[in-house]
């Protein structure tokens, strides 16, 4: 008799471990094509170049508004292209290739140019980036919900993945204080602008060589019992039937409003740790993100196995609300833990992020495989690549939104970079208010959408009993 307190994996069910590592070296492009753009906005284009909190904003939106067109479209492409290698592989490899070559085009704009003009040239070769980009991230993100069958297996393949993107995010975190480092002086100062331009050329690299892994070395389990026979459905009945999916509204209602609150932590965040905490002293503050990320790297290190091990125990939504309040409790205590006496009370707060992140994002990815199969069943498809997409962009634009509102709320409070660390302490003052209280009502209402989720483990169990009964086994 198996061990019910260690639910055990069929064999027939299992990845292998060379596949989820092939797999998982995918991981880091997601994180460096995406979010050092999104991180390291406003210190590049508002800190040292001044341009407005609104401009910064304009150009997050505008191409998270992009992806809203493109990520669709390529996730509907995806389901519906058929060939020898899958549905889901040239485009992996193609897509890689492409986005390498044109990331580092959206860094390389004269100096001297307008606010506007360089607003424009960011946005301009941005949609050309995201676009071969997309290319890759949706077969890529879909072949995710192939993998397995296994409620279970699908969070240790997601496991393997979270450790290269954990790591990539410590690279991330440290990439604004690496791009002020002497070598990419200019005029012999400091300068985030010019440090990107070279840092970009290294970051495309990365992202053509680890993109093309997963095309090469995974296979897609679905494609030939499934996939190769299923009808094509266009783009807009296969958004209106995900859309329809109640299971998946609640996922992507509770990713808004959680990522909406931690969006605003992490952008409008680093401003009240600059300006109240190490008055506005870059070359600090650039040091304190780089040990905010050490400790966020290492405590997310730490809780991934940990989420892993107590998903199998009390199932995936339970350990999103453990999550969630990890990170709730974070942002409630910044009034106190943010404090220009003492600033590395600041690295409490990430302590508490690290844990929480690292079970959102293992369990995210899990859960939205287990969507998949009860659309499956109402529907008779498997749209991995919709899911996929209108996840994804769901994910990308409630970070966006929430640096959307960290622009004007900041314009909102009095603050003006101009006057560097001479702000008047209302202005301070009133950062500090927004900066508690905005994430601290977000998280709130994502804690309370988890409780309607109705996809438990047994559900799950109950929904591949159904499916394997009517097509079959994978």
């Amino acid at each position: 008799m198996a061990d019910q307190a260690q639910p055990v994996v069929a064999a027939e069910d299992r990845v292998p471990f060379g596949t989820k590592l092939a797999y998982a070296l995918g991981g880091p492009v997601d994180i460096l094509a995406v979010w050092i753009l999104v991180s390291i906005a406003y210190p590049f284009f508002n800190m040292e170049l001044h341009m407005r909190p609104l401009y910064v904003s304009i150009i997050l939106m505008s191409l998270r508004l992009w992806d809203g067109i493109i990520d669709p479209i390529m996730g509907c492409i995806s389901d519906n292209f058929r060939s020898k290698w899958g549905r889901r592989r040239p485009f992996i490899l193609v897509g890689s290739i492409l986005a390498g070559l044109t990331y580092p085009l959206i860094w390389w704009f004269p100096m001297d140019w307008s606010q506007e003009l360089i607003m424009a040239w960011v946005i301009g070769f941005g949609i050309l980036f995201y676009s071969c980009f997309t290319v890759w991230a949706m077969p890529y993100q879909s072949l995710l919900m192939e993998m397995t069958p296994d409620y279970n297996e699908r969070t240790r393949v997601t496991e393997i993945r979270g450790y290269f993107q954990t790591l990539a995010g410590f690279v991330n975190g440290w990439m604004w204080w690496v791009s002020l480092l002497p070598i990419f002086f200019l005029n012999g100062e400091a300068s985030t602008v010019n440090g990107m331009r070279w840092l970009s050329l290294v970051i495309g690299a990365i992202i053509l060589v680890l993109g093309i892994v997963p095309a090469v070395f995974v296979k897609e389990r679905y494609y030939e019992s499934v996939n190769k026979h299923q009808e094509k459905v266009g783009v807009i009945k296969s958004l209106s039937e995900t859309l329809k999916n109640v299971p998946f509204r609640v996922l992507c209602l509770f990713t808004v409003f959680f990522l909406l609150g931690t969006a605003i932590f992490d952008s409008y965040g680093r401003y009240v740790g600059t300006y109240y905490v190490l008055n506005a002293d870059w070359t600090v503050a650039a040091r304190f993100a780089g040990y905010g990320t050490v400790v966020y790297t290492v405590f997310s290190l730490l809780f991934i196995p940990v989420f892993r091990w107590l998903s199998e125990r009390i199932g995936k939504p339970r350990c999103l609300a453990i999550s969630v309040a990890l990170v709730l409790f974070s942002a409630a205590t910044t009034w106190w833990t943010f404090n220009p006496a003492y600033p590395y009370l600041m690295l409490v707060n990430t302590v508490f992020i690290g844990a929480g992140y690292a079970g959102l994002w293992l369990m995210l990815s899990s859960m939205q495989a287990d969507v998949v199969d009860f659309d499956e069943l109402k529907t008779g498809e498997r749209r991995e690549g919709s899911f996929a997409s209108i996840f994804s962009w769901i994910l990308k634009f409630a970070f966006c939104i929430g640096f959307l509102i960290s622009g004007p709320l900041l314009e909102f409070t009095g603050f003006d970079a101009s006057l560097e660390g001479a702000q008047p302490e209302a202005v301070l003052r009133n950062m500090r208010i927004g900066y508690i209280a905005i994430p601290v009502v977000a998280l709130v209402v994502a804690l309370g959408l988890l409780k309607i989720f109705p996809i438990t483990p047994q559900k799950a169990a109950e929904i591949r009993r159904q499916l394997e009964a009517r097509r079959g086994k994978v």
